[in-house]
């Protein structure tokens, strides 16, 4: 749970990014865009570059997020390493084989009732191109139960030119009625991947309009 200054941070920093980029947000489904996060929430957003996540702080403000974040940012730069720090970035070893990050997503799911926010594709994208989704999202949303909400935003970021990106509504994984095999993991893991793909298509089609 983020600490007061921690919180403090946050909401400078949200409204630094809210002057600069202006983000604007359209939502699948109108009726939830003035609704906050009213339950825990896994947010599975595209990568674009280090900003996603202040982007999506903005959008969510009053509600508490961790990102996941690759560790060696936490290692190799330390002005870096204490600004994820102070906005509750989980870091995920992505050199070794550690679930570390995998139970610490679930505690904050389901015990600290908070939410977190996941960039599967492991990497930036180039022009638009949503890249394939590593099957850790699956894992913690099969294991946590909780729902997911995906976000979609429009890059690149242009300094003083609106951001615009787009909320999904909220849906759940399909059980993995025979365990959690290699099979149910691919399967679902794809299925976010192609719904990340529609998403990308109604944003782009509310803009060109």
């Amino acid at each position: 749970m983020k600490k007061a200054g921690e919180k403090i941070f946050c909401a400078i920093l949200a409204f630094l990014v809210h002057l600069v980029f202006h983000p604007k947000a359209y939502y699948v489904d109108k009726k939830r865009q003035k609704n906050r996060l009213t339950e825990p929430t896994i947010l599975v957003s595209n990568h674009i570059n280090h900003l996603d996540g202040t982007i999506i702080g903005t959008i969510f403000r009053r509600d508490p997020i961790h990102h996941l974040a690759a560790k060696d940012r936490f290692e190799n730069n330390k002005g870096m390493a204490w600004y994820l720090r102070h906005t509750g970035c989980i870091p995920i070893d992505r050199q070794n084989v550690d679930t570390k990050w995998v139970y610490q997503s679930v505690d904050i799911l389901r015990n600290q009732k908070e939410n977190i926010c996941i960039y599967p594709e492991g990497r930036h994208g180039k022009n638009r191109e949503i890249l394939p989704f590593h099957s850790g999202i699956t894992t913690i949303a099969a294991i946590a139960g909780v729902q997911i909400v995906l976000v979609y935003i429009d890059g690149p970021y242009n300094f003083f030119k609106r951001t615009k990106l787009i909320v999904g509504t909220p849906f759940t994984l399909d059980p993995p009625t025979e365990g959690m095999t290699a099979d149910y993991i691919k399967a679902q893991t794809e299925k976010l991947h192609d719904a990340m793909v529609e998403l990308q298509g109604e944003l782009l089609k509310r803009i060109n309009k």
